[in-house]
């Protein structure tokens, strides 16, 4: 059976290119595969044509990436802070579609709860999204993070979902 690739396999491939080795020289120097030394290079964005000549655009394409994942995660979070923010608001306000095909804004003290589930939704996809663009920048395999927001977001729907249904029962 083959032994899982480690983060100390992914820091040693990382930093074994980065010095110009070849794939099969990397493979030799962590005991590991050429195979496997070519899947870790492609989960962290390194390519092997070239060699050593190669090492510096490899590692300047790497910091691109990382400046845009960063990016990308604050823009994550703050789509996730504008959502709960909505719903937290004092007042919610929705459009809604007349037959005559105009619209008409609704306010309410609190959002419906198939709203509020679906503001809850998205929050909890923009914070995983944020979170797993982390771990790469981290290093980390995250699987802690990724578990806790996974269980924040189902607790956040089974609650929607029990307001929704109490809702329903008491006619509202």
């Amino acid at each position: 059976m083959r032994e899982p690739i480690t983060e100390n396999d992914r820091e040693r491939v990382r930093r074994l290119h980065a010095d110009g080795l070849s794939r099969n020289a990397i493979a030799a120097q962590i005991g590991r595969s050429s195979s496997t030394v070519s899947k870790i290079a492609a989960e962290l964005g390194l390519a092997f044509t070239g060699g050593a000549r190669v090492a510096p655009a490899t590692a300047a394409r790497q910091e691109d990436l990382a400046a845009l994942r960063r990016d990308l995660t604050a823009r994550l979070y703050r789509r996730a802070a504008a959502n709960l923010d909505r719903i937290e608001a004092g007042a919610y306000v929705r459009v809604e579609l007349l037959p005559t095909g105009d619209t008409v804004d609704v306010v309410s003290d609190d959002p419906p709860a198939a709203d509020e589930r679906h503001h809850s939704q998205a929050i909890g996809g923009y914070l995983t999204s944020a979170a797993r663009l982390a771990e790469i920048d981290a290093g980390t395999s995250g699987h802690e993070v990724r578990s806790m927001l996974t269980d924040l977001a189902r607790g956040l729907r089974d609650a929607f979902a029990s307001d929704e249904d109490e809702g329903a029962a008491d006619g509202g």
